[in-house]
């Protein structure tokens, strides 16, 4: 029973089983036809081995005593604060729950093609068509508010399972799944069309993304929407975080991202487009000032015919940090990052040096396209988008050594 033990599936087939341990560690262990037939669901933590598998004591305070894999099946912020107001409208409070009874009420609903069992998912009735996106935004402003909202159940079925801090819904459209996002609080209203931007900014500097749109309101510049890399035709793939296959919390600086493009080798054997498409991500966040490039903000996907690949890159925007530097160093730098380092990381993963200018070199040009793209606020509204010619002055004046 979830509180004590939750089998896990993918695709109607049982991976293994979660069991809770006496001090709340969750352990995990395959069962013995995936064993003979399936894949190693965490490569670096899970191997396919018929062990009992118990993670680190440091699991319990990141990823609620739960292995890194099944952690990402978990909302983040928008969603567990959804999730927690609506348990609490029926009487449950979350901090009497336990990691496998939140799993429970994630069910088959969370990021990637996991699915638990027995689920308490809830079955809502809700109609999804002409939803006024507006309208939307005024309740997830409400709940951040910690004002009532009449239309929680909405949310929480939309957005209930959600990963990211920003506010969010998932809908289904045209046989695609898509993610449509809200200002948080602090946000400036022109963070859609600033996330939309960098979105074309990204494809053209040859950054691979799934589809993008910029959705139309009558308060705000429009929010963003994007398809899903985590659905296809209405099932799930198989998803990893960078945080849930290194087991490391995503809240802190932990990595640089030379121990990024070796996980990319590790992962996908190897593959030459995979590494230089990780080196390009690298290179556009330090040139667009995108400083939130924490280890959930990368993933994997696992297909049966290719096995580990990266996934489409997300969650690119300008951003900051309390602490004012990137949260994945480059060459062990937060700051002052120069052309050299990040040469020095994509030739330290097997890229050629003569690539690594060239692409660099390619980005910068495209990263200043970002000026053209960017708007003034309509109606006076919120901040001016910042112009990246000024973004890629640090690196700009530095020289190339070739």
């Amino acid at each position: 029973m979830p509180g004590k033990h939750l089998d896990v599936y993918y695709h109607g087939k049982q991976v293994g089983t979660l069991a809770e341990t006496p001090e709340k560690i969750i352990a995990f262990q395959y069962t013995h036809d995936w064993l003979k037939e399936g894949f190693s669901i965490s490569p670096f933590s899970l191997l396919l081995r018929d062990n009992v598998f118990v993670p680190k004591d440091k699991n319990r305070d990141f990823f609620d005593g739960l292995y890194g894999v099944f952690s990402d099946s978990l909302p983040d912020n928008w969603g567990r604060l959804l999730l927690n107001k609506y348990l609490l409208s029926h009487g449950i409070n979350a901090a009497d729950l336990s990691a496998l009874d939140k799993l429970a009420y994630i069910g088959s609903s969370g990021m990637g093609a996991l699915e638990y069992h027995p689920s308490k998912e809830k079955d809502f009735n809700i109609d999804t068509k002409g939803l006024n996106y507006d309208e939307i935004a005024g309740e997830c402003d409400k709940i951040l508010s910690s004002k009532p909202s009449d239309q929680l159940d909405l949310l929480y079925n939309l957005g209930g399972s959600s990963g990211g801090t920003r506010p969010k819904i998932l809908l289904s459209e045209a046989g695609k799944e898509w993610i449509i996002k809200f200002p948080a609080s602090k946000d400036p209203k022109i963070c859609g069309i600033r996330e939309y931007d960098y979105s074309v900014c990204a494809k053209k500097c040859g950054i691979n993304m799934t589809e993008t749109r910029l959705i139309p309101s009558d308060i705000c510049d429009g929010y963003f929407c994007t398809e899903r890399f985590d659905r296809k035709n209405g099932s799930g793939i198989m998803t990893l975080t960078f945080a849930g296959a290194l087991e490391a919390d995503f809240r802190a600086p932990s990595c640089d991202y030379a121990t990024f493009m070796k996980m990319v080798n590790v992962f996908t054997k190897e593959c030459d487009e995979d590494k230089k498409q990780m080196y390009r991500v690298m290179c556009f966040n330090i040139l667009t000032h995108n400083r939130d490039d924490h280890t959930k903000n990368f993933s994997f996907l696992y297909t049966e015919d290719k096995g580990w690949r990266l996934a489409p890159a997300y969650d690119l925007t300008y951003s900051d940090t309390y602490f004012g530097e990137h949260t994945t160093s480059v060459n062990g730098k937060g700051k002052d990052i120069a052309k050299d380092d990040l040469i020095k990381v994509g030739m330290d993963a097997g890229l050629k040096k003569d690539y690594c200018i060239e692409c660099l070199e390619e980005i910068q040009t495209g990263v200043r396209d970002l000026e053209k793209y960017s708007v003034k606020p309509k109606r006076g509204r919120g901040e001016k988008i910042p112009v990246s010619v000024r973004l890629s002055d640090m690196i700009e004046n530095l020289p190339l050594k070739r």
